[in-house]
């Protein structure tokens, strides 16, 4: 049947069942990048449930899919997307109880670092102001300012899709470690939500805490354009790709519409159009040049989300 056909049919059943989705999506409207085509079809669950339904009839129809969050640290193609994005973000359900918060996937990470500092619970003040969901923190093993989330996880709730289950992981099971979790060996699994254990704490002390982490984010990285946040990974503990690229003179170089940024040598911003290949042309220039510099190979810590996905 005709790709078009199916994802109409699609639409409809999951009107039917009331899953929110929309036809031919500009992803450039759901990416901090303001980059990327259109997806034939967007999905929106409201909790677990939704999900395994989209999940299981996209895969019986043998039609491509990816589950994103809030499109923070994503690249979306020119091309668009030839098949169906999931986004999470109206999975955001947040309980607290004692010094554990559990929160959805969707679950913006800086509002959870706010429920956390509401209820006076300490450890995830990191987390203010970083502009990715919780299933994105966790998959990508965020961190900040001297913190990430394998510090403070407990657990993580998961769909398998080739298994057709829900399973919680302990923190000890998900192989964290820096930029990287289970998630990237394995392309089946989907995080659903994540249980984090704080500690108790004082809310003025926590709540100044990240008032200054925001104040340095502000005065350092490039927040007033659109971007992916930092573009490579370091690539030792003791080597910052940013400092790298500064030192080859690369603050300023522009392919297009995409920049790298003057305030902050490890963002590429988007100062005005620019396209995915933009981006991907400016990246190719930055590894090639710091490989020349420092024999070192940056890598890309952006998730490029194209046709070929």
């Amino acid at each position: 049947m005709d790709r078009d056909l199916v994802l109409l049919s699609l639409m409809r059943k999951y009107e039917i069942e009331g899953i929110e989705c929309q036809k031919a999506l500009a992803l450039s409207s759901r990416s901090s990048f303001k980059i990327g085509g259109k997806a034939d079809l967007a999905v929106f669950p409201k909790n677990d449930s939704e999900l395994e339904y989209v999940v299981a009839y996209l895969m019986d129809r043998e039609i491509p899919y990816i589950v994103v969050g809030n499109g923070s640290n994503i690249l979306f193609e020119d091309e668009g997307y030839r098949g169906c994005v999931i986004f999470t973000e109206k999975m955001n359900e947040v309980a607290v109880d004692g010094n554990r918060v559990t929160a959805g996937a969707g679950v913006s990470f800086t509002a959870l670092a706010v429920t956390a500092k509401n209820a006076s619970l300490t450890g995830l003040e990191f987390a203010y102001g970083i502009p990715g969901s919780t299933g994105g923190a966790v998959v990508m093993n965020a961190g900040a300012y001297g913190g990430e989330v394998a510090e403070v996880l407990e657990s993580c709730t998961l769909y398998d899709a080739e298994k057709c289950e829900l399973r919680t992981l302990r923190k000890d099971e998900m192989d964290l470690s820096y930029r990287h979790s289970i998630f990237f060996e394995n392309k089946n699994l989907i995080c659903i939500s994540a249980t984090f254990t704080l500690k108790d704490g004082n809310k003025d002390e926590i709540d100044a805490v990240m008032r200054d982490l925001m104040q340095r984010r502000r005065s350092k990285q490039p927040l007033e354009y659109p971007s992916a946040g930092s573009v490579f990974k370091r690539p030792a503990p003791d080597m910052f790709a940013g400092k790298m690229i500064e030192d080859s003179g690369l603050k300023g170089y522009t392919v297009g519409g995409a920049q790298v940024s003057e305030k902050h040598a490890g963002f590429i911003i988007n100062i005005g159009n620019a396209t995915a290949s933009d981006v991907l042309g400016l990246v190719k220039h930055i590894q090639g040049v710091v490989r020349q510099n420092y024999g070192v190979e940056l890598e890309c810590e952006i998730r490029r989300v194209g046709c070929g996905e």
